[in-house]
This record gives C-alpha cells, sequence and structure tokens, in this order.
C-alpha cells in the first residue's frame, strides 16, 4: 500500500467543519450537483451562528433538502472532533431512506439493530436510527446516569418523533390481560360514578367507550396500581414503558376504555434519556408549513428556541395543491359518490391515486369498489409498488398522516376522506372535553395539514387534493379554524373555496356537475397554463408565520406549572396557572379544564380548595370530571314565546347559505345508525339548538341521566336514550337497555318532578326481549323515522336558500316549521311509534 503521506510535503490534511465545504470534499454520486440556495443559506447560517447554541430548529420547504441538511450538521461536528452524533427517524421507513440518501452523497451512517455499533461510539460514523431506539425504558442508550454521552443529538421530523416518544412513554394494556381486569375492579366505583352508562358500555367491551379514572382515586390508590403493574411488568404491553414509569405513577393520568387502559405521565420524563438531555447540541427538523409550538411541551423546548429558528426567507411557498371540496360545489358531488369515482381500478394508469381515512372502519366502501387498504404489515410493500408505477389500483393510507412521501407520479390524486382523529385515548378525552380549545384546533389542523403535504414533495411537484367528510369540510370552511393552518396552506384552502365557486357558476350556466369536478382536475393534471398563473398569483402574497404566541404561552404554562407539582412545589404550580386563567384568553372549556388540573394541583396539599376548584371545573365545562361531592343537578328550561327568533339566530351565525349547508350537512351526516355514539348524541344536540329548542347531553354533562334531553317548551321535553352503533339487523331491545332507559327516567322523575317527558329509545329493533320491561311510557325511532326527521331538517333549511339572512320574517319562518312537520306537536307524534305498534 502506497503511504501517500509521504509525498504531501509534509501538509497536514484538516477535515473541513464548514459544511458547505464539506459537501464540496464528498464522493456524491455523478448526478448529485450542487447544493441549493435554501441549503447552503441555512447551513452557513449555522455554522456561523448558531452551532454553538444548544438547541436549533431548522425550517425548509418540503423539497428542500432537509435530509442532506441534517445529515451535513452531524458530519461537520464529527470533523471538529465531536462525537458520537445520532441521525434519529420517526419511523424504520425513513432509516432506510436516510442511509440511502448519504450513501448517494458520500456521507457514512450505521445503523443498530441490537447493540450500538462501535464506529458510531468512537466518532467514525453517524448513527442513523430510530427515536423509539433512544427513548423507551429499556434503551440501548442507558438511563439516567447511565446513559451513554452523545454530543449532537439531531430529530428529523421532530413534530413525529415528539409523538413517538409519547407513545414509548406510555403503558397500553389490552382488555385481554390480567392487569386490566386488576385496575378495572379497582377503578369500578369511581368509573360508575363518572357515568353510569358509559361505564356500561366499557364492561360490555365497547371499543369507543371510554372514562378517564379521577385524579383523586388515582393518587389514593397508588400501591394498588404499582402492585398490578409490577405483577405484569414483564409484559410486552408495559415492560418498555416500566422502567420510566414505576416511581412516578402519581404524575400519570389513566383512561378506561372498553378495549384497553392507557397510562401516560402528564409530561414525558425526557430528564431520564441523559443522551437527550445532556446532549451537548440537538437540532430539530421541522416543515415551514409547521407550527412548532407543540415542541415546547413535547421536546421541552424554550420559547425562544421555538421563536428564532433557522430558515430560508427567500421562498415563501412551496409546490402546487389544487385543493376540491366537491360538496360544497354540488349535492351530488357527495363522499359516497366521489370514493366510488376515485376507488374504482382502471388500466393504463399514468399516476398514482390515494385515499387517506381516519381508521379501518371507514375503509368498508373503499375495499367494496376495489381499492387497496393497507394496514402496517404491508404498507412498505404498497408504497414501494406505488413508487415502481403500479398505479391501477388506488391505495388507501389508514391514520398514516405523516411520514410517508408520495412525490410526483407516485400520487397526482390524494383524497383526505373525513376529519382525523387520535388514537390515543388520552388525546381522546382532550379532543371530547374541550374540542374547539386552541390546543386541539392547533393538534387537529397539524395533522390535516402534515396529512395533505403528502403528496406534494418539491418546489415543482404537484397535486389535487379531493376533501370529503361533512365534518372535516364544515372545518375547513371555518375561518377561525383556519386560523390555525399555515399562511400557505390556509390560502391554499381559500383557493379551494374559490374554485368551489367558480365550478358552481358552471353548473348555473348548465354544466353537468361531474363534468364541471372533473374538469377542474384536468386542468391542474395537464399543466393548465390559465391554472398555474393563476394560482401563482393568489400565492404571490403569502408570508411565512412564527409560532403562534398564544399557543406558546399556553404550552409553555402548562409545563412550567407542571414542572413544579413534580418538583412537590404546589403552591407554585396553581399559581402558575392561575395566571393562566386570569389572562382572560380562555373559554368556558378551557377555563373548566385549567381549574381541573388546578385542583388536582391542591389535592395533594389542601383537599378542600381542590374540591371547590374541582366543582368550578364541572361548572365551567360539564364534560369533566363530576366532583367527589357529587353536583346539583339544574333543569333545562325553555320558553314557550321567542322559538323563532331562536331558529332565526341561529341561521343568523352563518355568512351566507353555503356555510349554513355544510354545517346543516354535518350535523345530519352523524345521525344515522353505525355512527359512534358520541358523536351522533353530539349532532342530536346540535340539532335542538339549530331547532330553536334547547338541548343538553346529561349522561355526558352531569354523568347521569339521559343521553339527550331536549325542552321544546315550558311543558314538553323529550328525553333520548340513543344506540346508533347497534347493528340496524337486530330484532330486539336488550334487557340492559331498557334498563338504561329505566335510569334515565328515575333521573328525570327525581330532577323534574312535575313535568312530563316524551321517552324516546333511537333503536333498530321492533320490539323489546321477553325478560325486558320499562318502567315508563317508552317509544321508539327506527331507522326509518330517523330517516324521516333528518329529511324534515334538510329541507326546512334548504328553504333558506335564497333568503336574505339579516331579513328573515317570523311568519315565513313559522310557516316553513309548520310545513316541514317541526312544530312542537309533529315533534312529539311524527318520528317515533310505542315499541307495541311497532312491526
Amino acid at each position: 500500500m502506497v503511504n501517500f503521506k509521504k509525498h504531501l510535503a509534509g501538509t497536514v490534511v484538516a477535515k473541513p467543519i464548514d459544511p458547505v465545504t464539506l459537501y464540496g470534499t464528498l464522493d456524491r454520486e455523478h448526478d448529485k450537483g450542487p447544493l441549493r440556495p435554501a441549503q447552503e443559506a441555512v447551513l452557513r447560517a449555522w455554522h456561523q451562528n448558531q452551532s454553538k447554541t444548544r438547541d436549533v430548529i431548522v425550517k425548509l420547504h418540503t423539497g428542500q433538502g432537509k435530509t442532506l441538511v441534517g445529515l451535513l450538521m452531524l458530519q461537520s461536528r464529527l470533523n471538529a472532533g465531536k462525537s458520537p452524533v445520532v441521525y434519529l427517524c420517526p419511523d424504520n421507513f425513513l432509516i432506510n431512506q436516510t442511509c440511502e440518501q448519504a450513501k448517494q452523497f458520500g456521507i457514512r451512517t450505521c445503523t443498530s439493530d441490537a447493540d450500538l455499533p462501535e464506529e458510531f461510539i468512537n466518532g467514525d460514523r453517524i448513527l442513523v436510527t430510530s427515536a423509539s431506539k433512544l427513548f423507551n425504558g429499556m434503551t440501548k442508550f442507558g438511563l439516567n446516569h447511565q446513559s451513554i454521552q452523545l454530543d449532537t443529538v439531531l430529530m428529523d421530523d421532530a413534530h413525529a418523533c415528539a409523538d413517538r416518544i409519547r407513545e414509548q412513554c406510555r403503558i397500553r394494556i389490552p382488555r385481554e390481560e390480567p392487569a386490566y381486569a386488576g385496575l378495572l375492579a379497582l377503578f369500578n366505583t369511581e368509573l360508575e360514578q363518572q357515568g353510569a352508562g358509559t361505564f356500561a358500555e366499557i364492561e360490555q367491551a365497547k371499543r369507543d367507550a371510554f372514562l378517564p379514572v379521577p385524579y383523586w382515586s388515582w393518587l389514593t390508590y397508588e400501591s394498588e396500581i404499582a402492585s398490578i403493574l409490577a405483577q405484569n411488568s414483564d409484559r410486552k404491553s408495559i415492560k418498555f414503558a416500566w422502567p420510566l414509569l414505576k416511581d412516578m405513577l402519581k404524575h400519570c393520568q389513566c383512561i378506561v376504555s372498553g378495549a384497553a387502559i392507557e397510562i401516560e405521565p402528564y409530561v414525558a420524563p425526557l430528564n431520564a434519556f441523559g443522551s437527550y438531555a445532556k446532549a451537548a447540541h440537538r437540532i430539530f427538523m421541522s416543515a415551514t408549513v409547521t407550527d412548532d409550538a407543540f415542541l415546547v411541551k413535547g421536546l421541552q423546548l424554550s420559547p425562544e428556541t421555538i421563536s428564532n429558528p433557522l430558515t430560508y426567507t427567500e421562498e415563501t411557498w412551496s409546490g402546487e395543491k389544487m385543493i376540491l371540496l366537491p360538496s360544497i360545489i354540488h349535492e351530488d358531488l357527495d363522499r359516497e359518490s366521489r370514493v366510488k369515482w376515485l376507488a374504482t381500478p382502471g388500466e393504463n394508469r399514468k399516476f398514482g391515486r390515494v385515499g387517506l381515512i381516519p381508521s379501518h372502519s371507514r375503509s368498508k366502501d373503499w375495499e367494496s369498489h376495489g381499492a387497496r387498504i393497507t394496514d402496517k404489515n404491508n404498507v412498505d410493500v404498497v408504497i414501494d409498488g406505488l413508487r415502481k408505477g403500479n398505479y391501477e389500483q388506488t391505495v388507501v393510507l389508514v391514520n398514516r398522516y405523516d411520514g410517508i412521501d408520495l412525490p410526483d407520479s407516485t400520487c397526482r390524486i390524494l383524497m383526505f376522506d373525513s376529519k382525523p382523529f387520535s388514537e390515543s385515548l388520552i388525546d381522546l378525552y382532550a379532543e371530547r372535553v374541550r374540542p374547539n380549545s386552541k390546543a386541539t384546533l392547533t393538534k387537529t389542523m397539524r395533522t390535516i395539514e402534515q396529512g395533505m403535504g403528502r403528496s406534494v414533495r418539491g418546489e415543482k411537484d404537484y397535486s389535487v387534493i379531493i376533501v370529503v367528510g361533512t365534518e372535516l369540510v364544515r372545518t375547513l370552511r371555518d375561518a377561525s379554524s383556519r386560523f390555525y393552518l399555515s399562511p400557505q396552506f390556509a390560502k391554499q384552502i381559500e383557493i379551494g373555496l374559490e374554485l368551489g365557486k367558480m365550478a358552481k357558476q358552471e353548473i348555473a350556466d348548465g354544466e353537468d356537475p361531474a363534468s364541471a369536478f372533473n374538469g377542474l382536475i384536468k386542468q391542474c393534471l395537464t399543466r393548465d397554463d390559465d391554472w398555474k398563473t393563476y394560482y401563482a398569483e393568489q400565492m404571490a402574497g403569502v408570508a411565512p408565520a412564527g409560532a403562534n404566541k398564544a399557543i406558546l404561552n399556553i404550552y409553555a404554562t402548562e409545563l412550567e406549572a407542571e414542572k413544579y407539582y413534580i418538583a412537590g412545589d404546589y403552591g407554585a404550580a396553581t399559581a402558575v396557572l392561575q395566571r393562566l386563567l386570569d389572562s382572560g384568553s380562555l373559554d368556558a372549556d378551557d377555563k373548566g379544564w385549567y381549574l381541573q388540573e388546578r385542583a388536582r394541583y391542591f389535592y395533594s396539599s389542601a383537599r378542600p380548595d381542590s374540591q371547590s376548584q374541582q366543582k368550578a371545573a364541572h361548572k365551567s365545562n360539564m364534560l369533566l370530571l363530576k366532583p367527589a361531592t357529587g353536583v346539583t343537578v339544574t333543569q333545562l328550561t325553555m320558553r314557550s314565546q321567542g322559538r323563532v327568533n331562536r331558529v332565526q339566530k341561529w341561521i343568523q351565525n352563518f355568512d351566507n347559505y353555503g356555510a349554513l349547508d355544510v354545517a346543516v350537512t354535518d350535523i345530519l351526516g352523524r345521525l344515522a345508525f353505525g355512527v359512534n355514539a358520541d358523536k351522533f348524541e353530539h349532532a342530536f344536540n346540535e340539532l335542538s339548538f339549530a331547532l330553536g329548542f334547547a338541548g343538553e347531553r346529561p349522561d355526558a354533562e352531569w354523568k347521569e341521566g339521559p343521553d339527550n334531553l331536549w325542552a321544546l317548551n315550558d311543558k314538553h321535553y323529550l328525553l333520548i336514550e340513543c344506540k346508533s352503533e347497534v347493528d340496524v339487523t337486530r330484532a330486539e331491545v336488550t334487557q340492559r337497555e331498557t334498563e338504561q332507559m329505566n335510569r334515565a327516567s328515575a333521573w328525570f322523575d327525581k330532577h323534574y318532578p312535575g313535568f312530563e317527558a316524551k321517552r324516546i329509545i333511537i333503536h333498530p329493533a321492533g320490539k323489546i326481549q321477553s325478560a325486558a320491561a320499562f318502567t315508563h311510557s317508552v317509544e321508539g325511532m327506527r331507522e326509518h323515522d330517523l330517516k324521516k326527521l333528518v329529511k324534515s331538517c334538510r329541507a326546512f333549511f334548504k328553504a333558506f336558500e335564497g333568503l336574505n339572512f339579516n331579513d328573515l320574517s317570523d311568519e315565513h319562518t313559522q310557516k316553513l316549521i309548520d310545513l316541514h312537520n317541526l312544530s312542537v306537536p309533529e315533534i312529539l307524534s311524527s318520528y317515533s311509534k310505542k315499541l307495541r305498534e311497532l312491526k
């Protein structure tokens, strides 16, 4: 072997530290050209200004080469003699993608299947691995003082990594495991007090039924909880999180569902991961369209880090999305017809078509029309097939809103089907009790934006994105919800709404609805010059926005308060939350949420204060925990006079008929058998106000009573038990279901003495079991009755099309109420029948 050092005339070979210079020395493949302007600008700024800053967020548009930027930063650290360094990905698919890209550019990496490789420990190579590999209770990186000291930790897609860290710090115990039965037995009395009907459904193993364990019960039984979990700590469901949580159970929350029990800390114990907590330098990669405020709590970053990211300001937007909401173009372009249109296979296709759905329950019609449904076992193979040009079959991704890239011809049409929801029980609880909070809306809109970004992965990439599902359409049409989107995506939605108006005009001029819809798609896919120019002009005024200061403050306050509580300074913890409550920026639901958090903080030091705070929390937001000392039910009342004005006021909440139609369609779309019970009951409650009545959900709000209660006037009530998830082929109402109605009836007699209620069970069955019986007269609303009510309501609100909402006639409104059989006498007589008369 030739010793070239002898021929260097004493020259010392120094490894370049400047990442831009470093790039020039790499043995990259021939088709890898110079750095892009965005990459070079960010790398220079990092090297000159922020390589000595502990935490740095790098924000670049999709397709601007974040992966290469991150690899060059880590190689720069190695060249400076600073090691070890690790590149963390959210999932294994991206590990392979990152390593392949590193190889193409001549950057040496390694991976880890079992033990950590020596070339990583020695600082010879960048370790590319998953966030889950570092963040788990049995991590090879070690916990606490046994942790390996790292120089630099880089997270690619920091938000997705933060989500994976939460998952790794969570215990999820399936119903079939012994620990489930033990914990359920421990808390059954407290859970039943929080909702007798829901608890009954949990006992019946209903997957969507869930209740939170009250914090006072959780803290009281901490030792018993520890014993149950310790006895089962060798099970996969517990063992990876157990080392993290076993000594901090009092700082965890617990949700029980019919399918599983989840236990999760209020704040992830990141300090236990010394490799992360003590790293000299930490880099977080994020998309420009993403609000990073969540990382304050998720990764425990400072607000200053969030507010001062490294970014490239010369480009304000990237890629082209034609977002279409077909249901606002014409009622014939509903979800069912669009799913059938996209899901049907076709030969000789030039590009891929992809559906994105929130759960497998949404996949049935997609599959029936010929689409291919993916799961965790086949998703990599199916996506690889798309990349190889297998376009004949439409591909459906289930609850995969991040981590999968579908660039260029891989996907030119993406259908976003229905509003996403969390799989975490803790998040589902938060979404249920504070659906319109800043925190909930930020998380929901971030998920939507991530999902709709799957098919546009570069500056010159383009895609048609079709939005279906009434709840999702309603959310995107709501300007207050769009406030939580990035400026780029919010503008793309506005363009989509304008395209809807243009198509409606074409239909009014005689165009067939399907032709108008397909015509828009064709203009995008055939690269119509006028469309491209229109899009560029509309996007020209877009400017990136920084983190939402209000959300940033909320997350920072939550983290500060929880840290004080963990440290045992309960007074400081409650004072911090009081500061947030005094800010005047919270609505009633969120005010109740933070009052409940203060009550939890008080419980360990001042029980009377805790009880009073919990009562105030429940009064502010009745979906929160029912206080252990009980609550006093307030009667729901409604004056007979003024119904017409209440209907008009509800309609006047909307700027035009289009917005009203979206809201009505959303509400009525959830009133069907097969719909999730919580969504059905919420829609039925919304309908009460739309029709000028007063409504509430006693079982959800008072933790006892019927599913829904309507006050029609000062004399008449509707007491309603909803069984929307019962199979439509069921022939009988069960004994358990009649007992639920009997308990609801007894509740009404207790709290509404002297009043009469019409009792209705919304159920597909026509008779009751022989062993079952009602204590009061009960009528049934079967499938055809429910459809009749929905049809009457739809026609009623349709009658307001073309009317001036600000000049509605009382006489005409009353006439429409009567015409569509929605008067109080008609509601009491037309939409249900005595069970014995049902056939």
